[in-house]
């Protein structure tokens, strides 16, 4: 919440024709406070929003009627999103026997890293993404059934949820089929594109009329062509380059690093972990619902925003990957797997932290809750450095 508060927009998210989403939502803010509005306006400002889901909207109302503050509308998000995100933490980390082991260690780093707190600039997905986690985890490990409707929740986020939630009801119809989501996963691997006038005739015969129109941005066949042409390997999921910087290698290949070293390890333990996770029932459902995910997201990265569903089934993998890792005592063989994605998984956590720059103001670093209620120096530390 504190971080919320000391939230710095960077120079390069008010850059003309380019403005994030935070800009977006702060605007809307500000247009809103002061004005009288009915039931029926507030139903007009969520129609005209754009927006298929209900939280952020529904923020921004309650919040303009008594300010028109970035810092308040930001606090609010960071209260909102931190409580989803350290809770998934922290529910990891209560489930390791023994001492940390060192690659323990940078796993949790990661997995604190997939979609960290300053990613609350795109709130709506970024916090529906800790929502499905949270009710996700307990279903799959302890049995909860109320973690369905939690993870369900998510759609009210954000309405692309609806294909993860899809998902979790097929895996809880279908069940641990370890042999059938391994060769889908495989098979995913190895498609570059879905046919997308198959896929939108499909979307438009099954998914309700609110979340059609809303999506039709998403599924515009012209525009899911360009982004194939322009560039397949594009990271959907990182607003590093938002601002139109030229990408180095290291933003190019960063999250790729991560999301292949995570495919190398679930193949390892198919063949080379199998016996455990076959006699450890909680780990087995844990890594069937990976498996069916990450098929999913990887086919979904082929259009325009659809890489961002990594992020779900890199959390759930890196759950997995943790348990089995910190729980598994006598293991070597995956350990040495481990062992040669080090250098990668350093390469994602770096580029990650300096991300956060953009967001991170110096009040953030210097400042307190005290000090800054009666300061602003809501700088970004990017462009302090700059």
């Amino acid at each position: 919440m504190f971080y919320g508060f000391t939230f710095a927009i960077g120079k390069e998210s008010l850059i003309a024709n380019n403005e994030s989403d935070i800009v977006r939502y702060v605007s809307e803010l500000k247009e809103l406070y002061g004005k009288d509005l009915s039931f029926d306006d507030a139903i007009k400002v969520f129609t005209e929003s754009g927006e298929a889901d209900i939280l952020r909207t529904f923020l921004a109302i309650v919040i303009s009627r008594f300010s028109n503050s970035q810092q308040v509308l930001t606090a609010v998000y960071g209260f909102i999103f931190g409580f989803f995100f350290s809770r998934n933490i922290w529910y990891v980390i209560e489930r390791l026997n023994g001492k940390l082991k060192g690659m323990t260690i940078l796993l949790l780093l990661v997995f604190f890293l997939v979609n960290p707190f300053w990613n609350i600039n795109g709130f709506r997905f970024n916090t529906a993404v800790h929502i499905f986690i949270y009710g996700l985890l307990p279903f799959l490990y302890e049995g909860k059934k109320k973690g369905i409707l939690i993870a369900a929740s998510a759609v009210l986020v954000h309405f692309s949820f609806l294909l993860p939630v899809s998902l979790l009801l097929i895996y809880v119809v279908l069940g641990n089929r370890m042999n059938i989501y391994f060769g889908l996963f495989v098979l995913s691997i190895f498609i570059s594109n879905i046919d997308i006038g198959e896929f939108n005739s499909f979307i438009e015969a099954n998914v309700p009329e609110v979340f059609v129109e809303r999506s039709k941005g998403y599924r515009d066949e012209e525009k899911v062509n360009d982004f194939r042409r322009e560039d397949d390997g594009k990271d959907a999921i990182s607003n590093f380059d938002e601002g139109g910087i030229v990408q180095n290698w290291y933003v190019v290949y960063y999250f790729g690093a991560l999301y292949n070293s995570e495919m190398l390890i679930l193949v390892a333990l198919y063949f080379l972990g199998r016996r455990f996770i076959l006699t450890n029932k909680w780990l087995l459902n844990g890594y069937c619902f990976t498996l069916l995910i990450f098929a999913i997201a990887n086919i979904m990265s082929s259009l325009p925003s659809g890489s961002r569903f990594l992020m779900l089934a890199s959390l759930s993998a890196l759950a997995v990957i943790i348990f089995y890792v910190q729980n598994q005592e006598k293991e070597k063989y995956i350990y040495r797997v481990l062992l040669f994605t080090i250098p990668f998984l350093l390469l994602y956590v770096i580029v990650l932290l300096r991300t956060g720059l953009y967001s991170v103001s110096v009040n953030t670093i210097v400042g307190n809750p005290i000090l800054s209620l009666i300061t602003d120096y809501n700088l970004s530390l990017n462009d302090l450095i700059k």
